[in-house]
């Protein structure tokens, strides 16, 4: 019985010894985390990449925080594409969108 009871213990240290090992890995080795953070501008969703306003080719984007509506006039000049400033174009009431109509 005597040679039984010391497999067992052997059997039981190996055991504790394997736990310990994954119970000191983080300690030991740090898993790197990773911290999502969204885009500067991750609120404007553009609405139409090619847009007219006005006889103005330019972008349509729309400011999800507010429903506000504004057009970028694009300018080419010898192969470089520059945006004017930003001109608002409209307010889209996005809490009517929660409204149920009957």
């Amino acid at each position: 019985m005597d040679g039984s009871d010391r497999m067992l213990k052997l059997v039981l240290l190996f055991i504790a010894v394997l736990l310990g090992m994954i119970a000191a890995r983080p300690y030991l080795v740090p898993e790197m985390t990773v911290g999502a953070d969204s885009g500067r501008f991750d609120y404007l969703t553009v609405v139409s990449p090619a847009y007219l306003y006005n006889g103005r080719q330019g972008v349509l984007l729309m400011d999800k925080r507010n429903g506000n509506v504004w057009f970028l006039g694009k300018y080419t000049d010898n192969m470089k594409v520059t945006f004017a400033d930003p001109l608002f174009l409209a307010h889209l009431p996005l809490e009517k969108v929660d409204e149920v109509t009957r």
